[in-house]
């Protein structure tokens, strides 16, 4: 069984070494190394569509940040092949897995589901309005309400006076109705005024609610508000929920990839050999070692000394 050299260089590995490999290892380094594209190439996909989508980015800004992500992935998915196999090491290399995994998931879930996310994100910037202007509205509305009863009061009074059944208790319009006249149109003027206010809010907060399009949304929402926009819109929904679920589980299994090919593989012959070789040319180490250093040497080599 064969190998490219591509293949050979992706998992690096020297082609002259995998020509003399074992079917089962040639077939183990292919499984390596078709996997580690997947997540590659998904961040890098990911990594330029959220660069460009989200953040605005020029398009070689963009392909720039794409090639950095695809990069440092490539190169963390090469540090998990290169890691020899134990459980502290397996449980750590699964770790930094799902981490990345699930950072790769979400960034394409945001890809995925950009309509969703833009509607959610609309939706609670109106719903933001609404709340925000809805006390300011309320505290208006009071004061007007207080404007009108002060103004009423002053009408009254003014109306009582002139008739002769309160005040003075005489009927007058002399300085003393005329007085009560001034201050009710006074009294009428802050109402009016405070109407207008009331208006004026009011036109605000549609006039904002009008021009929170799509289009404002999305300029002003970063990443962690679409994320956080994402989970609304699926915990909204049983069926929206199932489907993002589902989405998440199959983008989380392709970012595992790497990390699951490893795990399911097991040792090979040619893993043996290489082990037997190493414990061999440790053996002869430790033996000149031994050999170097003991008294028997150190006297071999006085005698040499001696009769040289």
């Amino acid at each position: 069984m064969k190998i490219s050299s591509y293949l050979c260089h992706v998992v690096g590995e020297s082609p002259e070494l995998a020509a003399r490999y074992h079917a089962s290892t040639i077939r183990r380094l292919k499984a390596f190394a078709i996997a580690i594209h997947i997540p590659v190439f998904m961040w890098a996909a990911t990594s330029y569509l959220i660069a460009t989508r989200i953040f605005s980015l020029e398009t070689e800004i963009a392909g720039a940040v794409a090639v950095g992500c695809a990069v440092l992935i490539y190169l963390v998915e090469r540090l998990v092949l290169a890691t020899p196999k134990s459980w502290w090491v397996s449980s750590g290399r699964f770790v930094i897995g799902v981490v990345i995994a699930v950072l790769g998931a979400s960034t394409v879930d945001l890809v995925i589901f950009q309509r969703e996310v833009n509607q959610q994100l609309v939706k609670d910037g109106k719903a933001d309005i609404e709340t925000r202007y809805a006390l300011e509205i309320d505290r208006q509305r009071e004061i007007v309400d207080v404007r009108k009863i002060d103004w009423a009061n002053a009408e009254t009074a003014a109306a009582c006076e002139a008739n002769g059944t309160c005040g003075s208790k005489k009927p007058s319009v002399g300085p003393i109705y005329r007085e009560l006249v001034r201050r009710a149109a006074v009294l009428r003027t802050d109402y009016v005024a405070a109407q207008e206010a009331l208006k004026v809010i009011s036109a605000e907060k549609d006039a904002k609610l009008a021009a929170w399009t799509p289009e404002t949304a999305t300029e002003e929402a970063g990443l962690l508000a679409r994320v956080e926009a994402l989970h609304k819109f699926a915990l909204g929904s049983t069926y929206a929920l199932v489907v993002y679920g589902l989405f998440f589980c199959i983008v989380l299994f392709f970012e595992l990839m790497v990390v699951l090919v490893k795990l399911v593989f097991r040792r090979t012959v040619d893993d043996e050999l290489e082990r037997v070789r190493e414990s061999v040319s440790e053996h002869k180490a430790r033996e000149y070692l031994k050999a170097a250093t003991s008294p028997v040497a150190g006297a071999k080599q006085l005698l040499e000394s001696a009769y040289a």
